[in-house]
């Protein structure tokens, strides 16, 4: 189902940490993100990369790194599936999972997630997600409430907070809760909920920041809505009744609307809060009644 391509720069210590990143045609963001990485304090680390079908410059720009870079069929991709199998692969106690997309701030950014691993009841910890220069406002709104909070154990809740997107795992903890392959989304609050339940912590790390944002298009505003809810459905997390849908489309649009006002945003916002919310909550209908 998959296969390892040979990189002779690959490191030969046994490192403390190993950084997995998921890919598929992230070519414009991946070389700096791993400029970034090979440029922290801390250096006893080992780079993997999962791809799952790039067709653009992706795999030729992660060999110019000293990285064990695998590639599995696109068919065969989940995100429990390509986070199970590039850990299975890792030699670190630690695992860092980061987007391509999700660049580090500053040079201290592994070391401070990693200081929080002291305590051996922690399980994982989340970094600060800051939105990208240029990200629309509904999003960044979003990040800025979400993450603007102190130092504190999330394993309890909230749930939107935890995120494969920036996140750092300790291995052993893995091994007694493996991501769940079948999920089509949501993978990372169903281990959330079941690291809670064996009483570990899951810390938040406001120190820890890094830019990690979407502008995403109508089509994958839907994709992205509709996998989510379905895996909620399944992990039996409260979904959007009817009218709470029509509530957030209505009263939602406006009040997205109005904020576009308020900070003075590009005026194409305007046009594209109803529509986004509209997509949302179809997807969440579609959801709903799927099988």
């Amino acid at each position: 189902m998959s296969q390892e391509k040979n990189n002779s720069h690959v490191k030969t210590d046994f490192p403390d940490v190993s950084i997995l990143i998921r890919t598929k045609n992230e070519g414009r963001h991946l070389e700096k993100t791993l400029s970034v990485l090979f440029s922290q304090t801390y250096k006893n680390f080992e780079i993997l990369i999962v791809d799952s079908g790039s067709t653009d410059d992706t795999l030729s720009m992660a060999r110019k790194y000293p990285v064990k870079l695998f590639e599995i069929k696109p068919e065969d991709f989940s995100f429990g599936y390509s986070l199970n199998y590039g850990i299975q692969h890792a030699r670190g106690k630690y695992i860092i999972c980061l987007s391509a997309h999700a660049l580090p701030i500053g040079d201290a950014w592994i070391q401070t997630v990693i200081d929080n691993f002291s305590d051996e009841r922690v399980a994982a910890v989340m970094t600060r997600a800051m939105p990208w220069p240029g990200c629309n406002p509904f999003d960044r709104r979003g990040l800025l409430r979400k993450y603007e909070r102190p130092k504190m154990d999330i394993a309890k809740g909230p749930l939107s907070i935890f995120s494969n997107a920036n996140s750092v795992i300790r291995k052993e903890i893995w091994k007694k809760v493996p991501f769940d392959e079948t999920l089509t989304g949501s993978e990372d609050c169903d281990w959330q909920m079941k690291v809670a339940k064996l009483n570990y912590k899951i810390m938040y790390e406001p120190e820890a920041k890094l830019y990690h944002s979407h502008n995403e298009t109508l089509k994958q505003i839907y994709r992205r809505s509709y996998r989510e809810d379905y895996a909620n459905r399944k992990l039996k997390i409260p979904s959007y009744p009817l009218w709470k849908m029509f509530a957030d489309f209505s009263i939602g649009s406006l009040y997205d609307m109005f904020y576009v006002l308020a900070k003075r945003d590009n005026p194409k916002w305007l046009f594209f809060a109803p529509l986004r919310r509209f997509v949302m909550n179809y997807a969440r209908f579609r959801a709903s009644r799927s099988n």
